[in-house]
């Protein structure tokens, strides 16, 4: 069987760098969280090239690092040109999935890291997962409940928050006629066989997708409470839980070893658990694991 374990690479220009701040008395709060996450991933870029392409190397499999080539500067080019309201942020995590496309044409086996995900194992992701008959990707139910019960006022947050991801799948859901209660996925770190990635098609009907998005955050009479659809957006992972759940893709959930979230609760009061198999650090402290 072929594997490979891939990441992405993109030193996104200053100029191009979003603003995902949240909202205070309805102003969103201007943040440089996107260049302190640039500044952490070509900080830490050499050493999480290296741990990358060992952890390849320890279960068979080759490694692929992709940075702005022609390729991605065609997909970016697409998106200036038909989607300009696309964020370069965006852009880039539909890219992964692009490539995850790309490679089920060449691979049996297809395994993504993104690029804050560190791994402490030498266990093999492929063998540790029914990779035929599911896809693997985590969840972040846990994190999105609260936005089911808060009150709308109070729904000042950002547009990356969980909770505004599963109000987007919902919508989308919704929209085209499906039961819309939803998953709300981490696509940080995803495990699949060539199988799996051809079924669930990402870039089927990509598109009309998208148009979908921008009818549902322009909608003028919308359902859904301004402090909610102000945030709707082109989020990756809004759109891989719409075409999981309105394609009923089996799922296993990495949530755990495969798949463990590393963020400031733990500088604030404790250790990461020394056992976790890829440490995927949101906070964006990879050298903590380096």
């Amino acid at each position: 069987m072929s594997k490979i374990v891939y990441s992405i690479f993109i030193d996104i220009p200053n100029n191009k760098l979003d603003n995902p701040g949240w909202f205070e008395n309805g102003v969103q709060v201007v943040t440089d969280k996107s260049l302190q996450t640039k500044n952490s991933l070509l900080k830490n870029k050499d050493a999480i090239i290296e741990r990358h392409s060992r952890y390849a190397k320890d279960i068979g499999a080759d490694y692929k690092l992709y940075k702005g080539n022609v390729a991605y500067q065609e997909f970016v080019e697409m998106f200036e040109s038909d989607f300009p309201e696309v964020s370069h942020y965006d852009i880039v995590n539909f890219y992964k999935h692009w490539v995850m496309k790309e490679l089920a044409s060449e691979y049996d086996a297809i395994c993504y890291l993104d690029f804050d995900v560190v791994p402490n194992t030498d266990d093999s992701i492929f063998e540790a997962h029914d990779i035929e008959n599911k896809f693997g990707c985590a969840h972040s139910n846990a994190l999105a409940a609260w936005g089911k019960v808060v009150a709308p006022k109070n729904y000042n947050t950002c547009i990356r928050n969980p909770s505004t991801k599963y109000w987007n799948a919902h919508a989308m859901l919704l929209e085209e006629g499906y039961e819309p209660d939803n998953d709300v996925f981490n696509t940080g770190i995803m495990v699949a066989s060539s199988a799996m990635v051809h079924k669930l098609g990402y870039f089927e009907n990509f598109r009309e997708n998208l148009d979908i998005m921008t009818g549902l955050k322009e909608d003028e009479d919308s359902m859904y409470p301004r402090n909610i659809q102000r945030v709707f957006g082109y989020d990756n992972e809004t759109l891989y839980s719409y075409l999981v759940h309105s394609k009923e893709i089996p799922i296993e959930y990495l949530n755990g070893p495969w798949h463990y979230i590393v963020d400031e609760r733990i500088k604030h009061g404790g250790q990461a658990d020394t056992s976790a198999k890829l440490y995927h650090c949101i906070n964006k402290k990879m050298e903590w694991f380096l």
